[in-house]
């Protein structure tokens, strides 16, 4: 005797409501984890550009400076970080670019959904001085915190008065 070979319709929908039951389980979980790599990429582009104002400032021994910037050319007079930012040398030391100001870096807008906001010492720009320490435009300390958000999830980039910036986690204001 040959048996046919098929699904019965009882089979069929036992296997659709398992697979449901997968996909409403681990949809959401890959959008968490999809939120979470695009909060961690941004924070460490953040990370990287500091890094490299500072490493520039300590290599050519003048101030390099590090700003929110919506055109990749010039610092942003208003709005936060989230529109991108720039890293030029500061020749004139104003913690903005000049049109003279060699340009050293561009970091593009962030991705939708993600915010990025300074305190008030580090709301416009990061300013390092040949020591590779922090200083604004008037000579005083800046030390100040950089927030990435998205969502309630956030990231901190911590300035120390020495200029080091670290890493902290952290909840944001939904």
């Amino acid at each position: 005797m040959r048996r046919d070979a098929g699904l019965t319709l009882v089979e069929l929908l036992v296997v659709m409501a398992v697979l449901g039951i997968l996909l409403g389980i681990g949809v959401p979980a890959l959008d968490q984890f999809a939120a979470d790599s695009r909060l961690t990429a941004t924070t460490n582009r953040l990370v990287s550009a500091l890094h490299l104002a500072r490493s520039e400032a300590v290599r050519r021994n003048t101030r390099v400076t590090l700003c929110a910037s919506a055109d990749g050319v010039f610092c942003a007079a208003d709005g936060d970080w989230d529109q991108g930012w720039i890293v030029f040398v500061d020749g004139s030391g104003t913690g903005s670019r000049a049109a003279g100001d060699s340009l050293l870096a561009v970091g593009e807008g962030v991705a939708h959904g993600i915010t990025v906001t300074g305190n008030s010492p580090v709301r416009h720009y990061v300013s390092y001085v040949g020591l590779g320490a922090t200083r604004r435009a008037n000579g005083s300390l800046q030390m100040g915190t950089l927030t990435v958000c998205a969502g309630a999830e956030g990231r901190r980039v911590i300035i120390s008065r020495t200029g080091r910036p670290r890493q902290q986690h952290g909840e944001c204001a939904a």
